[in-house]
């Protein structure tokens, strides 16, 4: 199952945690606002999920995006982690869809707020 930006939102809301997969660069530059990052290109399916575990842990609700629905890194870290027990879902908008609709952002191409 994928989530839509809305349910994203209800879900931030009680308590779960966004995972951005993408590269530590597009992470700097336009974010979810308070979204972790753990990038997964260039890493085995074990190594990344053992860095989702000491970051974020078994525990909460993860909620994994990329860049938008073209790309397949989100749902593809989210089949990782529910493989090895984790609870997660992927939002295939990504940043793109959420930065869109104008929900909160963070990171050098976030929109600044005219005065």
């Amino acid at each position: 199952m994928s989530l839509t930006k809305d349910e994203v939102r209800e879900q931030i809301g009680n308590g779960s945690i966004v995972l951005n997969v993408l590269g530590e660069q597009a992470y700097l530059e336009l974010r979810i606002k308070q979204s972790v990052n753990i990038p997964l290109k260039g890493k085995s399916d074990d190594d990344f999920a053992s860095e989702v575990d000491k970051k974020i842990g078994k525990g909460k609700r993860i909620i994994t995006h990329c860049s938008n629905l073209t790309c397949s890194a989100g749902p593809r870290a989210a089949s990782i982690l529910k493989n090895r027990g984790f609870n997660a879902e992927d939002y295939p908008g990504g940043i793109e869809d959420w930065n869109n609709a104008g929900y909160p952002v963070e990171g050098l191409k976030a929109a600044v707020p005219s005065i």
